[in-house]
């Protein structure tokens, strides 16, 4: 699967603006995006997690499309991803800013729906063959 791919459920303003805000390498924070939606697909698979999480945290799922899944989980989770991928915290806040910021731009999602507690994923689905 091409980054490309992985990357369909970003919008490139929104990456762009986030590694300028944060001044983070545009290259590397696309690369540790895809990082994470591959992670995501291949271990345990989309539709597990998503399980998981549905089950873990109240209102987990703010929207859905064919494509993608629109998440609000705890920040404990972003923290094993950052682990799991050896992102540095700078990486790993601006990974987590593109996720927020997709979601706030989803017009079918209310920004009160992310609870007090909980962080934006955005999760992209594997398409059907």
């Amino acid at each position: 699967m091409t980054d490309t791919a992985l990357l369909a459920p970003f919008d490139d303003r929104v990456i762009r603006g986030v590694a300028e805000t944060n001044s983070v390498d545009e290259e590397q924070l696309r690369s540790a995006l895809a990082d994470h939606q591959r992670t995501m697909r291949q271990n345990p698979g989309v539709e597990d997690l998503v399980y998981e999480w549905r089950k873990r945290f109240d209102d987990a799922v703010l929207h859905r499309t064919p494509e993608t899944f629109f998440m609000a989980v705890r920040e404990s989770v972003w923290e094993e991803y950052g682990t799991y991928l050896e992102l540095d915290e700078y990486l790993l806040a601006a990974v987590v800013a593109v996720h927020q910021e997709q979601v706030l731009r989803e017009t079918a999602v209310e920004s009160s729906a992310i609870g007090e507690h909980a962080v934006a994923l955005v999760v992209s689905r594997v398409p059907s063959q």
